[in-house]
């Protein structure tokens, strides 16, 4: 009998030892969680990597491209970056002098732009900017036709930035790449067939530097030599947030976890101690039994205690919610407000300043692509100069009443007028020959005579534009416009 009792003994320090293990388990690796991170990265190899990023600039690129697509914060701060620029255009006229035959200028300016309207710059730049904030740094090689043009991305892995040719970055390309992906050698255009097939002759031209006139490449950030992802610093955060949210899940899990205590009956008026009824063989056959009946959230174990009772892991407290605390560590190591992603405490003023400054790094962006079609523009021999506004989806308006009423004071910016509005150079001429000289709307299409159309009638009030000037500033500096700060 005292072997028996010594087998229950440890049947049951194995139990609460089991028991322990599973709670900690459970708050380290909780049931239906789908946290894949840990499985493609490891956080300890990602801080690696960011120790040295330009030695693991591939992995980081990688971690990106997965981040990009496995996080929602991550996707979306892309998204808010990537989507903002609208590449509204002018077309600016070079060394032109008042002597100039009127039709000649004319001719080469509409060819001019029938190239730049050929090249729907809006939607290929539009996806090189998601590239650059996703990899920093966007190669690619033009494919070009008399009425139709892309962009081809080339595999980074195989790029590198080699030269800079009048301000604008050049790459070579590891032809190795077609070592490994032969059949991909068809796809690509002459120019690399021809470089392969000097390789293949010779190794030491594993890198060749491609036809500037035909490639192009923008990096994000100029300063560092090397690729790294814009983003790369808040990489830490990112697996926070997911770290909290397996915790909260975890605690959830436990809040609603209960354990049955069974006990094993004793025999009545013994002689000596642990004198149990049940065979511990019998007792685990029907513990075994009973927990298979059992849902997730019930666990059981086996006792000799004379109380049974049910254990529940619910505690409750005010703690700080750490998924929203570390989603605010994001935002603020990605250096952006997150009054762009929620609406807490939202204050007007301070987005717009914040909106401000994010516009201003894109526009740094935006003036790389200026350098390298103009770049383009030399190589045709076209004697005009492209410009993009420094116009976005949020200061648009903005922009078109500065334009306004500097065409309406006689300055020459008519052509940026209408850029800003979102027609480009080629299709304003078009519309103005069709609307004016085709269609004549202007004489067939008469304003409806009103009070403020007709002279010397009684109308609307003028309104004191000093006055209204002061009292627009005024709520500019309080945030009037804001409902919290109103009175009513």
């Amino acid at each position: 009998m005292s072997d028996l009792n010594d087998d229950v003994k440890k049947n049951l320090a194995l139990r609460f030892s089991e028991m322990a293990r599973l709670v900690k388990a459970d708050l380290k690796n909780p049931k239906n969680t789908n946290y894949a991170f840990s499985k493609n990265f490891d956080k300890d190899d990602v801080m690696t990597w960011l120790s040295a990023p330009d030695r693991y600039e591939n992995r980081l690129r990688d971690l990106s491209r997965f981040l990009y697509d496995a996080s929602s914060h991550y996707k979306r701060l892309i998204q808010y970056f990537s989507t903002m620029l609208l590449y509204y255009y002018y077309v600016e006229p070079l060394s032109l002098k008042e002597d100039d035959d009127p039709k000649k200028v004319t001719k080469k300016y509409l060819k001019a732009l029938d190239i730049f309207e050929n090249m729907n710059l809006s939607h290929e730049f539009g996806k090189i900017l998601q590239t650059i904030w996703i990899e920093d740094v966007f190669y690619g090689y033009e494919h070009e036709t008399k009425d139709s043009y892309f962009i081809q991305k080339l595999d980074p892995d195989y790029c590198a930035v080699s030269s800079i040719e009048d301000g604008v970055l050049n790459f070579s390309f590891n032809f190795s790449y077609f070592n490994v992906k032969k059949d991909d050698l068809e796809q690509f255009p002459p120019e690399f067939r021809q470089k392969y097939s000097k390789y293949k002759g010779n190794n030491s031209l594993k890198w060749q530097e491609l036809d500037s006139k035909k490639t192009i490449c923008i990096k994000l950030n100029e300063s560092i030599p090397y690729p790294i992802p814009p983003f790369a610093g808040i990489f830490e955060e990112i697996y926070d947030i997911e770290d909290y949210k397996s915790l909260k899940l975890a605690r959830t899990e436990l809040e609603n976890y209960m354990i049955l205590v069974e006990k094993i009956p004793y025999i009545k008026d013994a002689d000596e101690a642990n004198q149990f009824a049940l065979d511990l063989e019998e007792a685990i056959k029907y513990h075994n039994r009973a927990s298979q009946e059992f849902p997730e959230q019930i666990g059981s174990m086996l006792s000799p205690f004379e109380k049974v009772e049910a254990i529940y892991f619910n505690k409750k407290d005010n703690s700080l919610d750490n998924v929203a605390a570390a989603e605010n560590s994001l935002y603020n190591s990605a250096g952006v407000s997150k009054l762009l992603f929620n609406n807490d405490n939202q204050s007007g003023a301070a987005l717009s300043k914040s909106i401000i400054m994010d516009e201003n790094i894109l526009f740094h962006v935006l003036r790389q692509f200026e350098r390298w079609i103009n770049r383009k523009a030399k190589y045709n021999n076209l004697k005009f100069k492209i410009w993009f506004l420094d116009i976005t989806r949020n200061n648009q308006e903005d922009v078109i009443k500065i334009l306004k009423e500097a065409a309406q004071s006689g300055l020459p910016c008519k052509l940026m007028y209408c850029s800003a509005i979102g027609l480009s150079p080629r299709t304003s001429i078009n519309m103005s020959i069709f609307e004016n000289n085709i269609l004549n709307i202007v004489d067939n299409f008469i304003p409806l005579k009103t009070s403020h159309t007709l002279s010397g009638e009684p109308g609307r009030k003028p309104i004191d534009d000093n006055k209204s000037s002061e009292e627009k500033q005024k709520t500019d500096e309080n945030d009037g416009n804001n409902p919290d700060n109103r009175d009513y």
